[in-house]
């Protein structure tokens, strides 16, 4: 395909340059920046740099507009495979140059259009809205409505329409020779509406039924202090803290004194001579039902003694806390404690 338009690209040089005699006189500058521009294509082409020839040739057909330049930039395009950009270049090169071109390089580009025909689909572009911006590929190629179907190159294409800053976006697949529409629908976002505010659901009560009971046996002791803004209720929950622990601590101790009593009564009864044995069994149940109430008193007791620690520790900081809450179960493996401070 170089071989070809090689000769042709020199002739299109020469087709911006004026006669010998009148072109220092007659040559405007616009003209001979077109030239120039029109040098750096060709460079670029033998060097195969299809895009910068693309864009000199662009540029020189601007300054200096020749139907010659036509036939290069329909062959540039075709080297980058933009098969629609090529088809539409090489058929205005041969509406606008008519008779100047020759019959042997007529009849050659009008086999080129038959190849891209086929290499071409022709889309027509719809949207409903009017005066949006179509974009083929993010390059814009009108306002609809669009005089008539797109010329666009076969394979994967986008197609997205533009209006007010919304944006309908599609994505297409082409086979060369189809004719299709694509239809791009802009719509705005949907907004809450101020006179109808989302509903909020109310808070129940999970009914008795529902609530998962505690298995026995169990024994739970609870305490929960939620100081309120002011920051005195601080010292209050300090002192009612420090009372739990002083009255948990003394039952702890009282039913530790019993415990022993127990064990004592236990082995008295074990040790006498013909004791009964229903009375070693209650002994021996008494000791262990002191025991473990003086279990769980301690534990309580060490507890409520840390929440009252962390109740004192935290008097001094921001009167917006979050509540402080103890509870101990008693389960038949052993003593469960739980919290959160």
């Amino acid at each position: 395909m170089t071989r070809v338009v090689a000769p042709l690209l020199v002739c299109s040089m020469l087709g911006l340059s004026l006669p010998m005699g009148t072109a220092q006189a007659q040559e405007t500058s616009a003209q001979a920046e077109g030239r120039a521009h029109f040098r750096r294509g060709v460079d670029y082409f033998k060097e195969g740099d299809y895009r910068g020839a693309l864009i000199e040739f662009k540029r020189a057909y601007e300054l200096a507009p020749s139907y010659k330049l036509l036939y290069n930039l329909g062959q540039t395009a075709l080297e980058l495979q933009d098969y629609a950009s090529a088809l539409r270049s090489f058929e205005r090169y041969l509406s606008e140059g008519g008779r100047d071109i020759a019959a042997a390089r007529r009849a050659q580009v009008e086999g080129e259009i038959e190849k891209l025909k086929r290499r071409v689909a022709r889309v027509e572009v719809t949207t409903n809205v009017p005066d949006a911006e179509i974009f083929v590929d993010d390059a814009s190629v009108g306002r609809t409505p669009l005089p008539g179907p797109l010329a666009v190159s076969a394979g994967r294409r986008k197609f997205s329409a533009l209006k007010g800053g919304l944006t309908a976006v599609r994505m297409v697949e082409l086979v060369g020779g189809d004719s299709t529409t694509v239809s791009l629908e802009i719509v705005e976002p949907m907004m809450p509406s101020a006179a109808a505010p989302l509903p909020v659901p109310a808070r129940t009560a999970a009914p008795e039924a529902s609530r998962p009971a505690t298995a026995a046996p169990s024994a739970v002791f609870s305490a929960t202090t939620a100081p309120p803004p002011q920051s005195s209720s601080n010292h209050t929950g300090l002192w009612i803290g420090l009372t739990a622990t002083g009255a948990l601590a003394a039952g702890s101790a009282a039913a530790g004194i019993l415990t022993l009593r127990a064990k004592k009564d236990f082995d008295n009864a074990i040790g006498r001579l013909g004791a009964d044995p229903q009375s070693i069994s209650d002994a021996r149940s008494n000791t262990r039902t002191l025991a473990l109430v003086a279990d769980v008193l301690g534990g309580a007791a060490l507890v409520a003694g840390g929440i009252t620690i962390v109740v004192a520790l935290g008097s001094g900081g921001s009167s917006r806390e979050r509540p402080q809450a103890l509870r101990i179960d008693i389960a038949p493996s052993g003593l469960i404690a739980t919290g959160r401070f």
